[in-house]
């Protein structure tokens, strides 16, 4: 039994692995391109990361390609700065991915 759940554990580990890069993928070709602010001027993405109440290195690490365990309110704070719906930013996510991600 132990065997059993070290390899769902695994398995797991690995799906969720990769919908975060999936995620990070997603919101960096979405929004981390082109770094803008609410008047649509190209800024650095130190001052976007300040507009979203983040740091730059946390922008970093979610534009890399191994991706980022991201936490909601990072998701959260770019949404709202970019006055994009969660809803929206979750249902183009799962119209382009699906709704089960493969491991």
């Amino acid at each position: 039994m132990i065997k059993k759940d070290k390899i769902d554990k695994e398995k797991l580990n690995k799906a969720n692995s990769t919908l975060n890069k999936l995620l990070c993928n997603f919101i960096a070709n979405k929004f981390l391109l082109t770094f803008r602010d609410q008047n649509g001027c190209i800024i650095s993405q130190n001052k976007y990361a300040s507009l979203c109440g983040l740091s730059s290195s946390t922008l970093s690490k979610i534009k890399s390609t191994s991706g980022y365990d991201m936490p909601m309110t990072t998701i959260y704070n770019i949404c709202r700065h970019e006055k994009y719906s969660l809803k929206k930013l979750f249902d183009e996510f799962e119209s382009k991915h699906g709704n089960n991600i493969p491991n």
